[in-house]
């Protein structure tokens, strides 16, 4: 075995690491890897993978830590803006938040020391059963353990998604279908390309481990590689290896191979001051040798199972560069696919020119709602139009959003009828005045416009020829981006769809112009505190760093 072979194996460790070795500055890690040759070369007839060499990097990696984490503000500042292709072109569009950083894209989790063992290390998952924005906090969760564990990731296939079933033919698709899937949000080429990202079809998972009996020697049923829906979860469930309960519990991560420390009493007390900050009252679920070994983690999307996390808020990482490096992962790799921005760029552009024709005054600015009624389960959130004026006002009286605006409201009641609301089971429809509450009457949104604002809806737009031929099931993505290049952008408390468009402004630095519209709730996405946990809003911490300066 050469050197070049042992680089080789190891992908190439960067190039700092090579010339420490080549220079011989250390005479330990001259031995080191003198003795890691001599030990390949006595093994090299078996053709197996000495993981102690693995190991052996790892601590001359570590030599490094000190000045890669001297690089991080250098890299936000050497970081260039991203990239948008819209129908072959690469355009110039306020949308854009995501990055192009220096060696982000080659960064691979220094946690694990298998990153040429990723093929006989999986992981699989299911759709939360959900609205859109829960599933998506599930992916990201999911995308961040593969890549920090050093796994491959099978991808489910397309499924019956919670309100994504409008029947649609993408320019991929041969015929009209009303399934949905990970590769219809996300670029998968684009995840592809990050040299520790690897991703797998579940096709293919099944058809290389499962049919061949690598899956505890369970065959699937028919010994088939085209399962699906529940057919699936099924048999992913009967032969993984590992499947954690995550209700309450955050996963913590070491900063280096068999770090295995963190739960032990003799943790660093800075470490422990960061996990009991991060994790509040819940349980922490250590990276530990059981996770590490397993060769099959599956992640079920039931009960106790289900990943109703943000990915920030999820997983701790103790070395923080690894923190940082994650939130920028998901903010460049994990963005919607370019058709799905397009459709938003395409958007903002017809309310802007909408917004300077009908304020001329206002230099293109509006303003955005999200207002959720139907049949969201919580209640108290389901206002009037007089009751969200009301509440849109600062101490002092001034009003959050002048009379004259444009406001562009994106809501799933658009006729302001309260379509599908309930109370006990029974439609608001059948109740009598006084109606309970969850029941806003009036339903209408005339008090808007009394007050002096402009509305505007998504079906407006589309009666204009907007998003002409974009799928329909992408029209709330799209919203979602509109609201987030608002002037000022209020929502539903307790809504992950006003949740996303929260981060998406932090990611734009105009986080802190956003409120909810929600009775005693207007200022608290401006206060202090910048880490939480749990479903139901996003934090700073997730556009932010430790110094709370942006990622």
């Amino acid at each position: 075995a050469t050197v070049d072979g042992i680089n080789k194996k190891d992908n190439k460790i960067d190039e700092k690491i090579d010339n420490a070795i080549n220079k011989k500055i250390d005479s330990k890690i001259d031995n080191t890897i003198d003795n890691t040759i001599d030990s390949k070369e006595e093994n090299e007839s078996e053709n197996e993978i000495d993981m102690s060499e693995y190991h052996t990097k790892d601590k001359i990696k570590d030599k490094q830590t000190a000045s890669n984490q001297l690089t991080i503000q250098e890299k936000k500042e050497q970081a260039k803006r991203g990239i948008l292709i819209c129908n072959g072109t690469s355009i110039d569009s306020e949308i854009i938040y995501w990055k192009i950083v220096p060696g982000d894209d080659q960064y691979e989790s220094p946690i694990t020391p298998h990153h040429d063992l990723h093929h006989d290390r999986y992981i699989t998952f299911e759709y939360d059963q959900g609205g859109w924005n829960n599933v998506r906090m599930g992916m990201e969760i999911i995308v961040v353990m593969a890549h920090a564990m050093g796994r491959t990731l099978a991808l489910p296939p397309a499924q019956h998604l919670y309100l994504l079933g409008k029947t649609h033919k993408d320019e991929k698709d041969k015929e009209e279908h009303d399934e949905m899937g990970f590769e219809d949000f996300f670029d998968i080429d684009l995840l592809k390309s990050h040299k520790g990202s690897h991703i797998i079809t579940m096709n293919e998972f099944l058809e290389r481990e499962a049919v061949t009996g690598g899956l505890k020697g369970i065959l699937p049923p028919g010994n088939r590689s085209d399962l699906w829906g529940q057919e699936l979860w099924n048999y992913l469930w009967k032969v993984a290896d590992v499947k954690p309960a995550w209700y309450g519990r955050y996963l913590a991560m070491p900063d280096k191979p068999e770090n295995f420390n963190l739960s032990s009493p003799d943790t660093d007390p800075k470490t422990l001051e960061l996990m009991k900050s991060f994790g509040g009252d819940r349980k922490p679920v250590f990276y530990e040798k059981e996770l590490e070994l397993a060769h099959h983690i599956h992640f079920a999307a039931r009960e106790e199972y289900r990943l109703l996390q943000h990915h920030y808020s999820f997983t701790f990482f103790s070395d923080r560069y690894q923190q940082s490096f994650y939130k920028r992962f998901i903010r460049d790799y994990m963005r919607y696919r370019d058709v799905i921005q397009c459709a938003g760029h395409e958007l903002v552009q017809a309310v802007r020119v909408d917004a300077r024709a009908s304020v001329p005054e206002g230099n293109g600015d509006y303003y955005a709602l999200h207002i959720r009624r139907g049949d969201f389960q919580f209640k108290d959130v389901k206002l009037t139009a007089g009751e969200i004026v009301k509440n849109l006002h600062f101490p002092n009286g001034t009003a959050i959003i002048p009379p004259g605006s444009l406001v562009y409201i994106s809501t799933d009641d658009p006729d302001g009828i309260c379509v599908n609301c309930y109370v006990q089971r029974q439609p608001c429809t059948s109740y009598k005045p006084p109606k309970p509450v969850g029941c806003p009457e009036p339903t209408s949104w005339d008090a808007f416009t009394e007050f002096g604002w402009k509305i505007r809806f998504l079906n407006g737009y589309l009666k204009d020829g907007v998003l002409n031929g974009v799928n329909p099931n992408l029209y709330g993505m799209a919203e979602s981006i509109v609201c987030s290049r608002a002037k000022v952008f209020a929502g539903t408390f307790y809504s992950t769809f006003t949740g996303y468009i929260h981060r998406l402004r932090g990611y734009h630095g105009i986080g802190e112009d956003s409120y909810y519209h929600t009775n005693h709730e207007l200022m608290v996405l401006r206060k202090p505190k910048s880490q939480g946990h749990g479903f139901f809003r996003e934090w700073r911490a997730g556009w932010t760093d430790d110094n709370g300066g942006l990622i």
